[in-house]
């Protein structure tokens, strides 16, 4: 596949053509603000039926959404067995969160009765000592402070679980009461959520058998804060095997900034086609890390360390290759995303739509702005030689 395009290397200022990287780059990080989480990252339920329906995965999931009002459902449907995922829901999530902070400050409690207790033994035999006078009464301080904190977010996840539990047992005669209080409201909330999300379900899809799995919000965060060591991790090692191998700043920076730029630029393309930050499209932005680098890596090692002909020829022979190769992945990840798509399967859209867009980023981040940078870089060197 040959391409008559001309030389656009030859170009005096080739800061025009990085402006256009930048731009894109820009407009990526403005609309990543919208991205979407999935289940794994947000919360949510996981059910898996065993049935065999007639239904396409877009139709049971239409039918969820408009019927029962169960929003943003995922199905796959496969021989003998459906699967949906649902978002969390908004009310259990944040008495989940308000759960979670009565248990830190129940611990906190019990620590300063247990403190206090251990002061009032000690000044029962040195009353006069003032410095545990002092510690005491902090304990005094912390205690009645928690024990507020306790009735305070217990009295938020009722509110919370207000849709659930329609006349909620209050008990805030000690703290270990509230807490039970608290845990017995949310497993009731739970169940009951669990028992009308299967009930509207199975008015869709009959099945025989099914697994429900809850993902709550504190293994979510803690699914998130891993993707994102795993990338940090990534891009901090490439960085270093990018400077070892081109021993300058500037080419390490070019290489590392368009892998970069790829990235931002398909999470802003997946908050604005609504498609979802999961494990799937984490799997699909390592994937476009890799490929990312490989074209910039190469196009660095052409441009400097082969000698035939001027920087700008190597650049554009480079380009022409690169062009190749790029399209031609940009066609199958496309037919992938259009398959996947009418097809509906979730995880293939995911992982098609964020290499499809990462891979039309890297036309414009790769041979308009690494490329340029590269060769504004060799043309200074030279003139300082």
């Amino acid at each position: 596949m040959a391409f008559s395009i001309p030389n656009i290397y030859t170009h005096r200022n080739l800061k025009f053509l990085i402006a256009i990287p930048v731009i894109l780059m820009l407009l990526g990080i403005y609309f990543s603000r919208g991205i979407i989480l999935d289940s794994t990252l947000s919360g949510g339920s996981s059910i898996t039926l065993q049935a065999n329906t007639t239904l396409s995965a877009q139709q049971i999931a239409y039918q969820l959404s408009s019927r029962y009002g169960i929003p943003a459902p995922s199905v796959q449907v496969s021989s003998g067995q459906v699967l949906i995922t649902v978002p969390a829901n908004k009310s259990i999530s944040n008495a989940e969160g308000y759960l979670l902070l009565l248990y830190q400050y129940h611990a906190n409690y019990t620590q300063d009765v247990l403190n206090a207790t251990n002061y009032r033994f000690a000044l029962s035999r040195n009353p006069s000592n003032q410095t545990l006078q002092n510690m005491y009464a902090l304990a005094l301080q912390g205690e009645n402070s928690s024990f507020s904190q306790i009735n305070k977010y217990l009295g938020l996840e009722t509110q919370a679980l207000a849709p659930f539990v329609a006349n909620p047992p209050e008990n805030t005669s000690s703290a270990d009461s509230m807490l039970a209080t608290a845990q017995s409201l949310y497993n009731n909330a739970t169940a009951k959520y669990q028992k009308g999300l299967i009930s509207s379900i199975s008015n869709v899809v009959p099945f025989k058998s099914y697994s429900y799995q809850d993902i709550t919000v504190l293994q979510s965060s803690y699914f998130l804060q891993q993707l994102q060591t795993i990338i940090i991790t990534a891009f901090v090692l490439i960085s270093i095997i990018v400077f070892i191998i081109f021993r300058s700043a500037v080419p390490s920076f070019a290489v590392v900034f368009g892998a970069a730029n790829d990235m931002i630029v398909a999470l802003g393309a997946m908050a604005l086609f609504k498609i979802p930050l999961g494990t799937a499209s984490i799997g699909g932005l390592l994937m476009l890390l890799g490929y990312s680098i490989d074209t910039d890596v190469l196009t660095a090692i052409r441009i400097l360390k082969r000698h035939e002909g001027t920087p700008e020829s190597r650049a554009y022979g480079s380009m022409r290759t690169g062009l190749t190769m790029t399209f031609t992945a940009i066609v199958s990840f496309a037919v992938l995303f259009a398959i996947s798509y009418i097809e509906y399967v979730p995880t293939y859209y995911e992982i098609a739509g964020v290499v499809l867009f990462g891979l039309i980023a890297d036309l414009a981040t790769t041979w308009l702005g690494n490329a340029s940078i590269i060769l504004m870089y060799v043309n200074k060197k030279n003139k300082g030689s």
